[in-house]
């Protein structure tokens, strides 16, 4: 007969603890940390001890507490929140608004050492200067793993000029990282990132978080005058675009003018349409044809 597993307490009491929290806070943000260094976690929860809590969990209890959520406050978007879990991760649980909470991420940006056997994200440097490492076998190190041009100034290594040791791109093998940290080299940025929100029963995805605002506002402001463009070509009018088409109209006469008799007339500034009885005949005199733009 097969004996029935039990399930080991600390992970019943790690379970209990996640819904605990889920149901004391409004907001969830799942954030990735198979590339954060420990301390600059430990350091962003110090900055917001008593506004949000880090809970970093195995997956699968993650996953087990958020199926239970479920079931007791029937909250929507559950299900999407469980699937963009990535291996690693930590939940945050915050009362505070994700667009601050990003905020503070990014005013707490790290550089770290650059990680051996991966591809530079940037050049790497060398600054002239002191290095503070005493004469002996590093000194080979520095010459023959990254080719840096030393001399020795009272039995301290300075190196000669900047040095750049990695254009982006490259790959970093173990021992230049290890020569790297030596010399205090941290050229890569650490920045911890939402990778998905859940804000009672919504979700928000990184792309909105971390849309360029200002990007948008021009992408928008383009497209208006793209549609723009194209309705002024279109075979009718639309009532409501009356006073752009009158300003569109006294834009190309001028343009028009310029052309042909080196001057143009002055666009209004203020374009006003005044309604007129169904009824009433224009005069002849009030007739003004395309010459008397000319005039």
């Amino acid at each position: 007969m097969i004996k029935k597993k039990s399930i080991p307490q600390w992970k019943l009491d790690e379970v209990n603890t996640l819904l605990d929290l889920f149901r004391t806070y409004n907001n969830v943000a799942v954030i990735e940390v198979a590339n954060i260094n420990d301390k600059q976690i430990q350091s962003t929860r110090k900055i917001l001890r008593g506004k949000a809590i880090f809970r970093m969990s195995k997956k699968s209890l993650q996953i087990r507490a958020i199926e239970q959520f479920k079931k007791d406050s029937k909250k929507t978007n559950l299900d999407e929140l469980a699937e963009q879990i990535p291996g690693q991760a930590s939940l945050i649980f915050t009362n505070l608004d994700f667009f601050d909470l990003k905020k503070t991420f990014q005013e707490n940006e790290w550089m770290v050492p650059a990680k051996p056997n991966e591809i530079a994200p940037v050049d790497i440097w060398v600054p002239a200067g002191d290095t503070g490492l005493p004469t002996g076998q590093v000194i080979s190190e520095l010459n023959m793993t990254l080719r840096l041009p030393t001399k020795i100034i009272n039995d301290v290594i300075h190196i000669r000029e900047d040095t750049r040791t990695h254009r982006a791109g490259d790959l970093v093998t173990v021992k230049q990282a290890a020569v790297l940290k030596k010399l205090g080299i941290t050229p890569v940025e650490s920045l911890i990132k939402i990778h998905f929100a859940w804000g009672d029963g919504e979700i928000i995805t990184k792309e909105i978080l971390y849309l360029d605002i200002n990007q948008f506002k021009n992408d928008v402001a383009l497209a208006y005058r793209e549609a723009l463009g194209i309705l002024f070509k279109m075979p009718f009018l639309v009532g409501n675009m009356t006073e752009e088409y009158i300003l569109k109209g006294v834009t190309e006469a001028n343009t028009i003018n310029s052309i042909v008799f080196g001057e143009g007339i002055q666009a209004p500034v203020e374009v006003i349409v005044e309604e007129r009885e169904a009824e009433e005949k224009p005069e002849e005199d009030d007739e003004v044809g395309i010459g008397g733009l000319f005039g």
